[in-house]
């Protein structure tokens, strides 16, 4: 461009071809580095086509050519910066929505903890993790008890701020590698690799303790939560529902055994 700006191309029609300048360089550079480009070239096509003649020689043009080309530059390059400032906004705020779908298609929105549909799919990777390094991997269903009765006695609202404390509590007890989930309702799962069952009743006896003396405090009133356990532990044989059917059962045993209780006992 430049070139064609200095010997002006056939019948000095070349700095006709200087347009295509904008829109390339906003497109490949994005718009900042685009306009700082821009910027330069209009800087050295302008020192060009003014510089006299007689200091080196150029093609000569009119003043109302020089003039009118510029300024035809310059709203195009406005028009190339407005296309490119929208279509980077356009883009923005396809990618946030992007990962706003993703955020509700794998997290619980409440507790922020992984949902039903993602626990199972890093299930399905740890089952076969473990069947590749033969090492032991367990559950545990967590519920919440009497979380009607909180319901009912302080509000919904109340419940779910049991939920999310509860959470806040889980996430902060487990292990890098483990995982907890928000199962349903007042229930959440405990994925825990590399990890017997005896060990995953350690961690259980944990949280039970941790709960033990903890309150929750919604709009000045104290809640007391307690939590019943069930755990079982995968073995080569056994499929993902198989596994979670036997957890859910030890949980409803240790319910049916007067709540705040894990089952099976070690």
């Amino acid at each position: 461009m430049f070139y064609l700006i200095y010997s002006g191309g056939v019948e000095n029609t070349g700095p006709l071809w200087i347009f295509i300048v904008a829109p390339v360089s906003v497109f490949i550079h994005g718009l900042k580095r685009g306009l700082i480009d821009i910027a330069v070239f209009v800087s050295i096509i302008s020192t060009l086509m003014f510089m006299p003649t007689d200091i080196i020689a150029h093609a000569n043009y009119s003043t109302e050519f020089k003039l009118r080309l510029l300024y035809s530059f310059l709203t195009v390059t406005f028009l190339s910066a407005l296309y490119e400032y929208s279509r980077n906004k356009s883009y923005q705020h396809t990618l946030e929505l992007s990962k706003k779908y993703q955020q509700l298609a794998h997290f619980d929105p409440l507790t922020q903890l992984s949902n039903r549909r993602d626990a199972l799919g890093i299930l399905k990777q740890e089952q076969a993790r473990m069947i590749r390094s033969k090492e032991p991997l367990s559950i545990i269903i967590c519920d919440v008890d009497y979380f009607k009765k909180i319901n009912d006695q302080y509000g919904h609202n109340a419940g779910d701020a049991v939920l999310i404390e509860l959470a806040k509590i889980f996430t902060s007890n487990i292990r890098e590698q483990d995982c907890v989930a928000r199962w349903g309702g007042e229930e959440f799962l405990f994925i825990l690799p590399q990890t017997l069952a005896r060990n995953a009743n350690v961690f259980a006896v944990k949280i039970q303790e941790k709960l033990q003396n903890h309150l929750v405090d919604y709009q000045g009133k104290e809640i007391k939560v307690s939590v019943s356990m069930g755990i079982e532990q995968f073995n080569g044989n056994q499929n993902i529902d198989e596994i979670i059917n036997s957890a859910d059962k030890y949980l409803y045993q240790a319910k049916n055994s007067g709540r705040n209780q894990i089952f099976p006992k070690f």
